[in-house]
């Protein structure tokens, strides 16, 4: 096939390249995970682990579309899952077809090489951190670095044709070849001879493998690389023809949700074929001792691998994604760190170590201005609990806390609300310290790290390459080489550099992007820096053959909006003034006030809003939701205060009353309007994934649930409803007869998009049920969400076990305070 390759990108067209030193480097990938039996041996011991999915490695959806994830994000990653304790990191990395950035294209194409740029660099860091690595070759799925369809529609076949068709498994054993045999430019090893790798798996969630292709890639793949595993299977539950495929060393299994019942059986079938059992990929949300504690005595279960881990944003936060599976170490609220540390208990039970100290080192990224006050970002440290922003007059302090208590990644952009002029900043994550960055009383500071061309304007003849703990720019080859940044009002700019002849550098200034000239600039050991005043356009041109390296560009400039008096008069806009029957309150809101810096809330019982229930300041948005809501029937009183580093405004107070709590009951469903069966049946359908279940009408106007025992254990039926609104109710209550059944009921119900449910075990007497709302939880496998009983739109019931039986279920209501 031809061979197409990108004049993009980058590591791959350097002439020499480094190893990554990985921040946790104290252990490095020696010697190959090896198999016997069912059990997985590492340097003659048994090796058990827990680990995490890292999807994105190679290349990345999470970035303003798809691209290459930068050197910062796979460093920080692989950090992060180290300094969980974590082993082992499945990745998608080279599941990678179909997609101009993949390394295969297209079959006319043929391969796109320069793709395994980040590929290698996550191999060799991996290998630095310690970590071993599970790598499917394929995808069930057509997500967007592709999957087995990329194989077989060249030829026009349906995907059941990637098990069977011989061209489409030609081509498919070529596309691996292609990467087993790719040497990796940053340890030297092809990917055969690499430890790092301790498993192909051959493909992620493959449905509708033969026992004929299993057996056949298996033996193939384990042909090619006899030092590392082999690992197979399907989406849900153990595929029987990877228990009986010789060369299948390891058979995954997912689960959302798990059970710690579900994971030892499915481990004790696996062992008891021989084979090394995994659970590729978990819910991460239903981490918990009670998933996890049991199965560390469980030697059947050899590695849990959660779904899934993302680290730092390149500028500040972390990199979100919404697939309700998501975890960010140390956590995002109360449940996601909770699992978190039940992961981190498991490594630890089965002997991986946390790392005492945090990885990597915090970086400001940027120093914004709003209403003459200052706005800090900066990039965290994998590992990092908590940060501290710190103050000084100079670069050598003395440095002061700018705050109380922690700070966390989720409070970035953090304002400082004290305005204090000219000043120095740093932020510390334990004993790391990021360096310090001065930032003038009325001048913005961007800074950039060159881990990508994200924050330029253009470039040419330059390519980045990670190296060490940071990113590299260089020239490409002999033609003139530059990169650009639009920085409007830029004052002075400072060049960190590396190797090569400073005096080739240029630093260049423009008004149009077009037109430049070469400014003066000061020339020291590692760095350049020059005035740029009212430059609007900013280049580094390397004017020489010179392969100086730049590693960071920092700008400063004019505040774009200097305050020039306190900010400009603004309205509360809800709860309106006067207004009655208030839920809550659920948010609060207020217009903008111009040249506003922050905003400070206040609800009272009181006109002078003295003796405040709620004070909350350092507001930057003009919304704002309270964790809880305010007692009914009563009259409050608020205002906001826009305050800015000349001053404050304050809207005029303003009152609301809220709603009286509910004193009668609301009807959710007394079964008293189906006129039959098939009514009731299309109003309740059942839900297809469980067994069996029939819904008819009583006699007396009830609904009765058959439930014929199936395989998967539970089977329940499910009313959507126009949302109701059951604001102010205590909780649900319902009539039970559950004389013919011996399951737990688990009664679910989804209110404004987020589920709760509560389980009655089984055993539990017949009868009127009530279930406060403060007893429903949120299922592991949902995603987390705040209760809004305002718009209930949904209700379940369903029954658990193995065992045939009927439930008679009427009158169910939510009720009121007593």
């Amino acid at each position: 096939m031809r061979l197409f390759r990108a004049a993009a990108i980058v590591l791959t067209l350097m002439t020499s390249i480094a190893v990554p030193s990985a921040a946790h480097a104290t252990t490095t990938t020696k010697g190959f995970v090896t198999r016997a039996g069912a059990e997985l041996r590492l340097n003659g011991k048994p090796f058990r682990f827990a680990g995490t999915n890292i999807y994105w490695l190679g290349l990345d959806e999470n970035v303003g579309g798809i691209d290459y994830p930068t050197g910062f994000r796979i460093r920080d990653a692989i950090d992060t899952a180290k300094s969980m304790g974590m082993t082992v990191v499945r990745s998608h990395m080279l599941v990678s077809s179909g997609h101009p950035k993949t390394l295969l294209p297209s079959k006319e194409a043929g391969y796109h090489d320069a793709a395994f740029a980040t590929i290698d660099y996550a191999i060799a860091y991996a290998g630095q951190a310690g970590i071993r690595l599970i790598l499917p070759l394929t995808d069930n799925w057509a997500y967007y670095h592709g999957g087995h369809a990329d194989f077989t529609e060249p030829y026009g076949l349906p995907d059941s044709a990637f098990y069977t068709d011989p061209r489409v498994i030609a081509d498919y054993q070529a596309y691996v070849w292609h990467v087993m045999r790719h040497v990796n430019p940053y340890t030297g090893k092809r990917y055969i001879d690499d430890p790092t790798i301790m498993a192909w798996e051959l493909g992620n969630e493959l449905e509708g493998m033969t026992p004929e292709w299993i057996d056949t890639n298996a033996a193939t793949f384990s042909g090619w690389a006899p030092r590392q595993l082999i690992a197979a299977g399907r989406r849900f539950d153990i595929d029987p023809d990877t228990l009986a495929a010789a060369d299948v060393d390891i058979v995954d299994v997912h689960y959302y949700p798990p059970t710690a019942a579900k994971v030892k059986a499915d481990a004790a079938t696996v062992a008891a074929a021989g084979k090394v059992y995994v659970a590729g990929e978990y819910a991460s949300n239903a981490a918990s001792g009670a998933l996890l504690d049991p199965l560390v005595a469980d030697r059947n279960v050899t590695g849990m691998l959660s779904w899934s881990l993302f680290g730092h944003h390149d500028r500040s936060g972390f990199v979100q994604h919404d697939d309700g599976f998501t975890i960010h170490y140390p956590g995002d609220d109360a449940r996601m760190t909770a699992a978190g540390q039940a992961q981190i208990a498991y490594a630890k039970a089965l002997g991986g170590s946390v790392p005492a100290r945090p990885a990597g080192t915090p970086l400001i990224t940027a120093i914004d201005k709003r209403g003459g006050l200052t706005v800090l970002r900066w990039r965290g440290a994998a590992g990092a609990t908590g940060y501290r922003v710190e103050r000084a007059p100079t670069a050598h302090g003395p440095w002061k806390p700018a705050h109380t208590g922690l700070l966390s990644d989720n409070d970035t952009p953090w304002t400082d609300l004290s305005a204090p002029g000219n000043a120095w900043y740093r932020v510390v994550a334990g004993t790391t310290k990021s360096e310090p960055q001065f930032a003038g009383a009325a001048e913005t500071v961007l800074v950039d790290p060159l881990e990508s061309f994200g924050l330029t304007a253009g470039q040419a003849g330059v390519a980045i390459r990670p190296d060490g703990d940071h990113a590299v720019v260089r020239p490409t080859g002999a033609g003139p080489a530059s990169v650009s940044w639009a920085v409007p009002g830029a004052r002075r700019v400072r060049f960190e550099v590396t190797g090569g002849h400073h005096s080739d550098l240029a630093v260049q200034v423009s008004a149009d992007g077009v037109t430049w000239r070469t400014v003066p600039s000061h020339r020291e050991k590692d760095a350049i820096t020059a005035g740029t005043p009212g430059a609007g356009h900013v280049r580094l041109a390397w004017t020489g053959r010179s392969h100086t390296g730049v590693t960071r560009a920092t700008f400063w400039a004019a505040d774009p909006a200097p305050v020039t008096g306190r900010p400009g008069a603004f309205p509360v806009v809800a709860p309106a003034a006067g207004a009655t029957g208030v839920i809550g309150p659920q948010s609060f809101s207020w217009g903008p006030a111009t040249g506003a810096g922050y905003y400070t809330l206040t609800v009272s019982r009181r006109p002078d809003l003295s003796d405040p229930v709620l004070s909350v300041t350092g507001l930057d948005a003009t919304t704002y939701t309270p964790a809880s809501g305010l007692d009914p029937a009563t009259t409050w009183y608020w205002g906001v205060r826009a305050s800015n580093a000349a001053g404050s405004t304050a809207t005029p107070v303003a009152s609301f009353t809220t709603r009286s709590l509910p004193s009668a009951p609301t009807t959710i469903d007394d079964f008293d309007g189906y006129p039959d069966s098939a009514a009731l049946a299309a109003a309740y359908p059942r839900n297809t994934g469980g067994d069996v279940v029939v819904p008819t009408l009583t006699g007396d106007h009830a609904m009765q649930l058959d439930v014929t025992a199936g395989s998967a254990g539970y089977a329940g039926v499910t009313r959507t409803f126009t949302p109701l609104d059951l604001w102010g109710q205590q909780g649900l209550q319902l009539g039970l007869d559950r004389s013919a059944t011996q399951a737990s009921i688990t009664i679910q119900f989804v209110a404004n998009g987020v589920y709760w449910e509560h389980t009655l075990p089984a055993g539990t007497p017949s009868g009127t049920v009530r279930v406060p709302f403060s007893s429903f939880a949120q299922p592991p496998w949902a995603p987390s969400g705040a209760l809004d009983l305002t718009k209930f739109t949904q209700l379940s019931f369903y029954l658990g076990g193995s065992d045939s039986g009927r439930l008679i279920v009427d009158d169910v209501v939510a009720y009121p305070a007593q």
